[in-house]
């Protein structure tokens, strides 16, 4: 595993530790800065069957942020392609990436990161594509369902929806592109926690 791409854990949207969270709002902070991008842009909902998500900020303007190259993914991810930027008229895409660390308890030196990530760590953290979007509109809106038991993309399957800790990021991809590379861009990881906009949802 690529550590410094998939070191996503060092920012976090935490929960609760039990029940559902939904009224819960909490803000996307911009990219390698501490200045809030989109007020409380971003829920999570817990139940007994699983976790959801749903998050919605401004479309960031092409040109406006760093980008990723195509060659910034993990070892556990297929290739990606070149990163460009979009333009008025050549929307961009995005997804939206959740970390479930399933027995924050465990995790070590008292708080949850990529040391965590993988089924063979105590805290047995897993790593979920929760969506996946073209920007066309000035509005990017994403959600999605992580259930009970689900395969991660990388680590271990959600197993303690009501008191995982999750964390959650948008990447970016660049210009949406066409066919297998379009596929690629909305199903695969790229980039790194700088490039990326991030929630937190405090402990309770």
């Amino acid at each position: 595993m690529n550590r410094t791409t998939m070191a996503i854990a060092v920012v976090a949207l935490v929960a609760a530790a039990c029940g559902s969270d939904a009224g819960d709002r909490q803000t996307f902070m911009q990219p390698a800065s501490d200045e809030a991008y989109a007020e409380n842009a971003a829920s999570l909902e817990r139940s007994d069957d699983g976790v959801r998500v749903e998050a919605e900020m401004p479309t960031p303007e092409p040109g406006s942020y760093d980008y990723p190259t195509g060659g910034m993914v993990p070892d556990w991810a297929g290739p990606h392609p070149e990163v460009a930027p979009g333009s008025a008229s050549e929307p961009e895409t995005f997804t939206l990436w959740l970390i479930a660390f399933n027995y924050p308890d465990r995790c070590t030196e008292g708080k949850c990161d990529l040391d965590d990530l993988g089924e063979d760590t105590a805290a047995r953290g897993g790593v979920f594509q929760a969506d996946g979007r073209i920007a066309d509109t000035s509005t990017l809106a994403f959600s999605g369902t992580i259930r009970l038991g689900q395969p991660a993309a990388n680590g271990a399957a959600l197993e303690n929806p009501l008191g995982a800790e999750i964390h959650l990021a948008v990447a970016p991809h660049g210009k949406a592109l066409t066919g297998e590379d379009l596929w690629r861009q909305l199903n695969g990881p790229v980039g790194n926690p700088s490039l990326w906009w991030v929630a937190e949802f405090p402990v309770s």
